[in-house]
């Protein structure tokens, strides 16, 4: 898997090539040295996508810094390819987490507008310390365009503080791409922090996230707790899997379902007093019932003499326009 550390994105340029073995240690949180990523697949490179510079030791990196971006986005990249302890090989954008080692405990979820965007937040926190976030621009052509970090999260007193350590975009649509897919570095210290709201305690936080549109860093957001327990179906924002397993008590209740099918239908001798009793409150209850119902005939005499009237009144009004004509 290969990481790129874009110095204009990151606003940071190296001294010495160990600092580049530094950012990526700390991203992955493994170990390395710049001689291992030297020895990788095509060694540490620095390039604007149109010219390279193999960097092999602190004199390459001004070389590389001196190079005239020719393209209208103005990148400068260090890439290299991560080793396989660092990112499994088998690591698939979107589905596979490069940090987390625990268990799911909690997600949240919204959808906010940023600059002039409408996105959407996905944030799933794990008992291991790591969290992984997921903003999505629907509508994005063909498919939905995503932008996951991955980092650590701990509490603090009012809320959650999140350290973001990498990030990577990623659209179905480009997935013939792939040989150009590469985990991003991002800004030393990249930090932000979540408040609780809302009346009901942790279940809603607000605060800031790095944006990935419009022209400012941080965006304002407000995101609800989903439930721990819900049916499993269709996940939302576009989630291809869900992390939600079956609690032990749902387990246990399905382990339990055949033999209670596989039971005989005839009542034991101790249950069959109970059910006697039952059956006669029952039945006094039903007989209480037809008690209580009315007779429909005051009912059918009160719409005759209803009739009676009307026909009364009408023979009245057709006699007085007899007389005058």
């Amino acid at each position: 898997m290969d990481f790129e550390i874009d110095i204009k994105k990151v606003s940071w340029v190296p001294t010495h090539v160990e600092e580049i073995a530094e950012v990526a240690s700390k991203a992955f949180e493994c170990p390395m040295t710049f001689e291992e990523l030297q020895e990788t697949a095509y060694g540490v490179i620095g390039t604007d996508h149109i010219e390279k510079v193999q960097i092999n030791e602190d004199s390459d990196i001004p070389k590389f810094v001196a190079i005239k971006t020719k393209t209208r986005f103005e990148e400068k990249v260090i890439k290299f390819r991560l080793p396989e302890r660092a990112v499994t090989p088998t690591f698939q954008p979107k589905k596979t987490k490069a940090l987390v080692k625990g268990n799911l405990c909690a997600k949240f979820f919204g959808e906010c507008e940023v600059s002039t965007r409408s996105v959407e937040f996905t944030i799933k926190l794990y008992d291991c310390g790591h969290f992984y976030m997921k903003q999505t621009l629907p509508g994005s052509g063909a498919s939905p365009y995503w932008v996951i970090f991955e980092g650590r999260w701990e509490r603090t007193e009012k809320g959650l503080a999140f350290e973001y350590l990498f990030r990577y975009a990623w659209q179905i649509a480009k997935t013939r791409l792939m040989p150009e897919f590469a985990l991003e570095a991002v800004p030393k210290n990249h930090r932000s922090r979540l408040a609780w709201c809302g009346e009901i305690p942790e279940q809603q936080l607000n605060g800031n996230v790095p944006a990935i549109v419009g022209e400012d860093a941080f965006c304002w957001i407000e995101i609800c707790r989903e439930p721990d327990k819900v049916e499993r179906g269709k996940a939302r924002f576009n989630e291809e899997e869900d992390d939600i397993v079956p609690q032990k008590d749902e387990k246990e209740e399905l382990r339990r379902r055949p033999a209670r099918s596989a039971a005989p239908a005839t009542p034991s001798a101790s249950e069959k007093p109970a059910a006697e009793t039952s059956a006669a409150p029952a039945a006094t209850a039903t007989t209480e019932d037809g008690k209580d119902d009315e007779p429909m005939w005051p009912l059918y005499a009160g719409l005759g003499v209803l009739l009676v009237l009307l026909m009364f009144f009408f023979q009245l009004t057709w006699d007085s326009k007899t007389q005058v004509l």
